[in-house]
């Protein structure tokens, strides 16, 4: 679109140019300069438009991964495990990003906490959260954001993979977010 509005505009300047005497040179320079606010409005809502596609889309993207972590609530907690029918809090979240985008992240929470930029704020809904559970110093939980202050997780405690509260217990152990898309 952008292309065609500019031959299009070019096309005016020319001919506004050649048809005009050498005593309106200026209306053709003030015909460019409106035709290039043109052309700048243009762009700007190109860019705009550019923008809020890749928000939606990306928007799009975290509903995915969300709705299917969902399907996984009460498959059973089995520490160890490696997916598809019981978890580990880190196999949960590896397996929601393999099946949903084909995103392979590493096995354990300690490793996936630190394979991207660490996030202390605006934490989205498909990020996955970071817990300091066992007072070693080290990450040793992850669950996956889901709005509402909610997260969900292969829970060690219920056995099960549920939906807790970002309160309390959780909130006080949270360390950090990372943010796979």
């Amino acid at each position: 679109m952008f292309n065609n509005a500019v031959k299009i505009l070019m096309g005016i300047s020319m001919i506004s140019f050649l048809s005009f005497s050498k005593g309106e040179i200026s209306f053709q320079k003030q015909l460019i300069t409106e035709n290039s606010k043109k052309i700048e409005i243009i762009e700007n809502n190109e860019k705009d438009n550019a923008i809020k596609n890749s928000r939606d889309r990306e928007e799009k993207i975290r509903y995915k991964i969300v709705e299917f972590a969902k399907t996984q609530i009460g498959k059973p907690y089995v520490y160890g495990a490696t997916g598809n029918n019981s978890f580990d809090c880190s196999s949960f979240v590896q397996y929601v990003f393999k099946k949903t985008l084909g995103i392979t992240i590493p096995r354990v929470s300690a490793e996936q906490s630190i394979f991207k930029p660490k996030l202390h704020n605006n934490i989205k809904k498909g990020d996955l959260l970071f817990f300091e559970t066992l007072e070693k110093g080290r990450i040793s939980h992850v669950g996956m954001y889901i709005g509402n202050r909610q997260f969900i997780h292969a829970s060690s405690k219920s056995k099960r993979v549920i939906v807790s509260d970002f309160t309390g217990f959780y909130q006080d152990k949270f360390r950090w977010a990372v943010s796979v898309i």
